[in-house]
């Protein structure tokens, strides 16, 4: 495990953290909703499941569905909330994902969802991905554009909060281009994407999370009736493997 990995096992066992912003999980699980509508999968990966908020829905629609996160906290929380009858075709693996050796070409479906920005290699965690990935499967990711006129506007107030609180700790800056041109250069195809912008830029408190919820569906519609998409930084695209 790298010293990255280590501090973001460490960030991610405080499960109490990462679900004070569920008005974004339930965004990512409606996106993620209406980007696989109509599908049904044999075998679906979740890197990094999290809870499994996002693809335990999913498992009415999967023949298999493999959990994969570094958090045991998490994973706990997700063992909770599978359903009984649906345990048999679900797997658990709390382990480092680049430490795994999964068989390639073997998921018809993998979705990657807050990892980007956490990993040692943006590009080394997309090509292992795409090994995984069968000939004509569907790949979710999602990243913060770093180049966003937003991104920057968050950048600058992390910068100045950092004055007074101090965090060794920084993010990957990937950007859209990136993400576009290394991934269509590996065979994959860009089927559509959905965009928002996850930050309130120190205004957060002010507002709950159902109505965070609100403000961003108003502003930004959803994955079927997206509006204002030129504004959002915060992107979740939908590859195709080509054949």
């Amino acid at each position: 495990m790298t010293d990255k990995s280590k501090v973001v096992k460490e960030l991610f066992e405080n499960t109490a953290l990462y679900l004070t912003y569920d008005y974004n999980l339930q965004i990512r699980k409606e996106t993620v909703e209406t980007f696989t509508s109509g599908m049904n999968f044999t075998n679906v990966l979740d890197i990094p499941s999290g809870t499994g908020a996002i693809s335990i829905p999913l498992l009415n629609r999967a023949e298999k569905l493999t959990l994969i996160d570094i958090s045991s906290n998490m994973l706990a929380i997700a063992k909770k909330n599978i359903p009984e009858n649906y345990l048999s075709k679900t797997e658990i693996i709390n382990a480092d994902f680049f430490e795994l050796n999964l068989p390639e070409n073997s998921y018809d479906l993998i979705i990657c969802l807050g990892l980007l920005a956490h990993v040692n290699s943006p590009e080394q965690l997309i090509n292992k991905i795409v090994s995984l990935l069968k000939p004509d499967g569907i790949f979710i990711i999602q990243n913060t554009d770093a180049s966003h006129s937003y991104s920057y506007l968050i950048r600058l107030y992390l910068r100045l909060k950092n004055l007074i609180h101090k965090q060794s700790y920084s993010l990957n800056k990937v950007t859209d281009s990136f993400i576009k041109n290394k991934l269509q250069s590996t065979d994959l195809e860009l089927i559509k994407s959905y965009r928002y912008n996850q930050s309130f830029l120190g205004f957060s408190n002010l507002f709950s999370n159902e109505k965070k919820y609100k403000l961003t569906r108003n502003f930004f519609g959803d994955a079927t009736n997206p509006k204002n998409q030129s504004l959002g930084s915060d992107y979740t695209y939908l590859f195709k493997k080509k054949s």
